[in-house]
């Protein structure tokens, strides 16, 4: 019986010593822990770093990295303490990193497994022909309490919200603005009739000007055109006229005669007319027929009558520019008052 358990051991010591096995004594080792201090739920790495003239990378370039199979380190065991997010083995040249990231979740210390990094690094097939192992052994891993660093064990109140500079200075201004829009919101609302009018008569103004400018620069060309004979003259600054008079009062004087001025007048204004409208319509009527005898007496037995200054059919020269003058008078005391829409 002796010699069989002998003989047992015997072969065991055989087979045991006919496998290599590298360990941290295959080179110089340095384990560092980042950061230096770990708390709870932080994010950790342990760098395992070694060198070896084991080639785990048979046939790779220089440089190389691979990253590891969680599933396949004997972790298991520590799922309450830490949870291993990712494991990469690299090389450079002859050294060898090996990183463990994790996130601790208890105080103390965590003692990972020792385990072999040959079969995880190259194929298995390598591994078992040449009967190798590399074990990894890590140091322990001390977790601190953040209790006993800071010896505060009582919940602290909420801190106040953080202000920053100049910050209070531009709420204040935003809740300003924001009152006043809300104001003016509501005033818009209660007064939107009466600012629909106002934009109504705004617009009306704004076409009122826009014609009397257009009238007044017709005139100013019509004074300054030479070549232009006495009766296109006087057809040119009647159409001038009765366009803007239309346009203005909204009343077909572009059909009216010179004596129908006065009366297109009496209905605008329903017989109560303005003193200084009064004296404009004479103005008016002074120069439509002033303008109608130029262009239909010519050559009429009326223009041969005596005295010539006072019959003939032409304009002498200074009554160009004094009925254009006249005609732009009424248009500036018309556009300097209000209400001859109505």
């Amino acid at each position: 019986m002796r010699k069989s358990i002998l003989k047992a051991a015997i072969f065991a010591l055989a087979v045991l010593l006919s496998v290599p096995c590298f360990s941290q004594a295959d080179g110089e080792i340095n384990q560092a822990l980042i950061p230096l201090e770990i708390y709870p739920g932080d994010q950790a790495e342990i760098r395992y770093t070694f060198r070896s003239a084991v080639d785990f990378f048979p046939g790779s370039s220089i440089q190389i990295e691979k990253q590891i199979d969680v599933a396949k380190l004997p972790f298991d065991s520590l799922s309450e303490k830490c949870t291993v997010k990712k494991v990469v083995f690299s090389r450079n040249d002859m050294e060898y990193t090996l990183s463990i990231f994790f996130v601790p979740w208890q105080v103390g210390k965590i003692e990972f497994p020792e385990f072999d990094i040959l079969p995880l690094v190259t194929t298995r097939k390598i591994s078992e022909d040449n009967k190798m192992a590399y074990m990894i052994s890590l140091k322990p891993v001390v977790i601190q309490s953040i209790v006993e660093k800071t010896q505060i064990n009582t919940m602290r109140p909420p801190a106040p919200p953080l202000i920053i500079p100049g910050t209070t200075y531009v709420i204040f201004a935003i809740s300003l603005f924001s009152v006043l829009a809300i104001f003016l919101i509501l005033r818009f609302l209660l007064k939107f009739k009466e600012i629909r009018i106002w934009w109504k008569e705004y617009l009306q103004r704004r076409l009122y000007k826009k014609n009397a400018d257009m009238a007044v620069k017709k005139i100013k060309r019509l004074v300054k055109a030479q070549k232009v004979s006495d009766i296109e003259f006087c057809s040119a600054l009647q159409n001038i006229t009765r366009g803007y008079l239309e346009f203005r009062f909204s009343y077909p004087f572009s059909a009216a005669s010179a004596s129908g001025i006065r009366l297109g007048f009496a209905k605008i204004f329903a017989g109560d007319i303005p003193s200084d409208v009064a004296f404009c319509i004479e103005d008016l009527s002074s120069m439509f027929i002033r303008t109608d005898y130029i262009r239909y007496a010519h050559d009429s037995i009326d223009s041969n009558l005596y005295p010539p200054s006072e019959h003939q059919a032409a304009l002498v020269s200074y009554e160009r520019k004094s009925l254009s003058d006249s005609v732009l008078k009424v248009i500036d005391i018309f556009e300097s008052r209000t209400g001859y829409e109505e």
